[in-house]
């Protein structure tokens, strides 16, 4: 079974990277109840890969995996002596893995040999937006300098964010999987990851360990309404549940260009996008953030400085993985850091009756939250600041351009937020009112003050679309921000204004607030373009609102089984019954539409991505394993150029080699000018057709092309091609392999040629 020990080797390596940080995490974290072992499983990878980062940042080379192999020795040595020492010893590990082993591991690996299985059924590094994926990570593989060149315009520096992808190649490199398996093998493990600190995250907002289980598969298989909304009215008309009925349908349902790829679509669907890979760094950044929220006690010692340091860095590291994420995430997790518990430093003396000194409460108090206001800010924004200096040292990538106000045409209906995120909308909705009706009847009423903060809050969702009115916008979804308002202020006021309001719950307060205010504000505002702004910021809003539904679920619960009713517990069990259900039952729908996909001749039942290509275009197949085999680093080679989302640029794809123009879109996207790219277009297209010998010297050497492909895309895409000039012309080119109808010539300009130079003088 092609791919398994491939397979097990990888699952090995990422194993001893988490165990070897685990010791210093369950020092950092000794509020965690699992001590951060569902954080380990993503945050060995951040620290091994980001280690081999920071060394190409300093010149050092990883090639031949010596430098990668002595980080991974460095690593499994720091672990041993941190279980040898007081960081964690084995008789702590031991109670660790006993109480959460099978949890963790169950998330972890349960979820990655599920989506490890549909991409054995399906693995086929094709369609959609893989092709550009699997460019980044072979480069990425191939790479040895940064700032790195954009490969799909190459010489050209990279404006794109990267960091995700390299972490993903560095973890090939070091184990020696090839990369068309190792796309895969990181597509299925990502969910494994997720799953893993979504454990962690919801024990700690919790702590039930076996409804964080159950809800951990429950948050990240869990599907949009429309997926079920399509299925009922396909069911009727006798259409059947595939990609173009069903699964593709269910995330284009805001105003176009817009859309939303929740977590389960995006793993099902296997983009290896900067946006997926993001995904269980911000669920550790959260979860983290979440600690620092609940434990004030370790604000000023040791494991809390080094928390807020690893916090810090998770999030400076989003602007280099997924640079909207380090937005959004950046805003939710400094809310929770400035709203976190602080303990007063003294405790303010009282009138001669025992009643509190009104001024000096207040003093004490301001006084307190100044000084950890800023220990934290100087602790998390310093690390986060470091990180985004040292990533920008390293790429050209500056985001640019500014924000703006949402047209009135690109608003988005009440129904079709409804069918985009409905099960958590009403989720949220449902749980703050079982709350707010299932309180203690000993507490008191809701205080005047609190009151107006309530009030205050809901008025507060109607400000921007206000400044928008008077802007000459129409059409306001105006039910979208009634329901926000009464959201955010509801939760408040249930949630955290509750004299005897744990901790927990006021942290849930803040996740349900954050969610709220997000879908306000991509409503009305768009940072640089309206389509990512929605798509990426409302990845959030799902993360948000999935965690807060699921674990507020968990609360109201508890307020239940507090009541004597029976029939109260039986319909409040039965409807969280009827409720998953739902979920999954889009999810089914999906995965069916994922596996009976067939977007090549022939399925082969492997985790190599590129197997399929040896079926439909053999000699192309076997000119890649050419390269992959005897192309070290990163030369130009030139091939044909075309539209998006079909045949072209497929040896750049499949090998990491910069190619003078990939797909023009993305590549412009990326930075390329216009001009530039029209330039390179039609240099590629006199190459290959161009009668003119000298013109066609001089193009190759503007492009600094090493390699040149003739095949048969070659000759469609360029009727007028004649393979003849190559071979007539070997001042100039070098036939170096040929396969087929496929075939390879080095320039006598590269470095790869034996002869390199003597052509210049031709």
């Amino acid at each position: 079974m092609y791919g398994l020990p491939h397979s097990v080797l990888w699952v090995v390596v990422v194993q001893l990277l988490a165990f070897a940080v685990l010791p210093y995490l369950a020092w950092m974290c000794p509020k965690a109840p699992d001590r951060g072992y569902g954080w380990s499983k993503i945050l060995g990878v951040f620290a091994f890969s980001g280690s081999a980062w920071l060394c190409s940042l300093c010149g050092l080379t990883t090639d031949n995996n010596l430098l990668l192999s002595l980080i991974f020795g460095v690593f499994l040595f720091m672990g041993y002596r941190g279980y040898r020492s007081r960081w964690l010893s084995r008789q702590e590990l031991g109670a660790i893995l006993k109480e959460y082993a099978r949890p963790v591991e169950g998330a972890f690996l349960g979820l990655t040999l599920f989506f490890g299985i549909i991409r054995f059924v399906n693995p086929e590094i094709f369609w959609g937006e893989k092709p550009m994926d699997s460019t980044f990570l072979n480069f990425f593989v191939r790479n040895e300098q940064l700032p790195p060149q954009d490969p799909w315009a190459a010489g050209s520096p990279m404006s794109y964010y990267y960091l995700g992808i390299y972490f993903m190649a560095a973890l090939i490199k070091l184990t020696n999987i090839p990369p068309s398996i190792g796309y895969n093998l990181a597509m299925a493990m990502l969910a494994g990851w997720i799953g893993a600190a979504l454990f962690s995250l919801l024990i700690t907002l919790t702590k039930g360990k076996r409804f964080s289980s159950y809800a951990v598969w429950v948050l990240l298989l869990a599907s949009n309404p429309e997926v079920l909304r399509l299925s009922i009215m396909n069911l009727f008309i006798g259409k059947e549940f595939n990609f173009d009925t069903t699964f593709w349908p269910s995330t284009r349902v805001f105003v176009s260009p817009s859309f939303l790829e929740y977590t389960s679509w995006s793993l099902l669907f296997a983009d290896l996008h900067a946006h997926v890979i993001a995904i269980p760094f911000t669920v550790t950044a959260l979860g983290l953030a979440t600690l620092v929220f609940l434990d004030g006690a370790h604000r000023y010692s040791p494991q809390g400085f080094f928390t807020r340091v690893v916090l810090g860095s998770i999030i400076g590291s989003l602007f280099g993985i997924n640079t909207w994420d380090f937005i959004t995430f950046g805003g939710v997790v400094g809310l929770m850091i400035a709203f976190s518990q602080v303990p007063l430093f003294w405790k303010p003396p009282t009138n001669s009756d025992g009643s509190p000194i009104i001024g000096e409460v207040v003093l004490v108090t301001i006084f307190t939250r100044v000084v950890a206001f800023i220990w934290d800010l100087s602790l998390f924004g310093a690390s986060a600041a470091c990180v985004v200096w040292l990533y920008q040292k390293g790429v050209s990538f500056r985001p640019s351009g500014g924000w703006g106000w949402v047209s009135s045409h690109e608003f988005n209906s009440v129904p079709k937020l409804f069918r985009i995120i409905g099960y958590w909308l009403t989720g949220m909705l449902v749980v703050v009112g079982v709350l707010a009706w299932q309180r203690d009847k000993t507490d008191r009423p809701i205080a005047v003050p609190h009151l107006l903060i309530g009030m205050f809050l809901f008025v507060l969702a109607f400000i921007p679309p206000l400044l928008s009115m008077q802007r000459g916008l129409e059409n306001h979804p105006w039910g979208t921000f009634v329901y926000c308002g009464t959201l955010v202020a509801l939760a408040y006021m249930v949630m955290w204004s509750n004299r005897r309001a744990e901790p927990e719950s006021r942290a849930l307060a803040l996740f349900i607030a954050c969610a709220g205010s997000l879908i306000v504000i991509l409503e009305i505002f768009f940072l640089l373009d309206r389509m990512n702004t929605l798509f990426k910021g409302y990845m959030a809003v799902w993360m948000l609102s999935g965690v807060s539904t699921v674990v507020g679920a968990f609360y109201a619960y508890q307020a239940i089984a507090r009541r004597d009713s029976v029939r109260l517990k039986m319909i409040s069990r039965w409807s969280g019954y009827a409720f998953v259900g739902l979920l999954l039952i889009g999810t089914s729908v999906n995965v069916y539409a994922i596996v009976r996909q067939k977007r090549v001749n022939s399925r082969h039942y492997t985790l190599d991505g590129i197997a399929y290509l040896r079926d439909m275009n053999p000699d192309d197949a076997a000119l890649i394993a050419w390269l992959n085999a005897n192309v070290k680093g990163t030369p130009t080679i030139l091939e044909a150029q075309g539209d998006a989302y079909r045949e072209y640029t497929r040896i750049s794809m499949h090998t990491g080699l910069p190619t003078v123009l990939g797909w023009e879109h993305h590549a412009k996207q990326r930075g390329l000018s216009e001009r530039e790219a029209l330039d390179r277009r039609k240099a590629i297209q006199a190459v290959y057709i161009h009668e003119d010998v000298e013109i066609t010297k001089k193009l190759l050497l503007d492009n600094r092309v090493d390699f040149i492909v003739v095949g048969s895309i070659e000759r469609a895409t360029y009727r007028r091609l004649d393979p003849t000039k190559f071979e007539n012309h070997p001042e100039l080119f070098t036939k170096v392999a040929s396969f087929g109808a496929t075939t390879l010539y080095v320039t006598y300009f590269s470095k790869f040629n034996p002869k390199y130079g003597s052509g210049l003088s031709q």
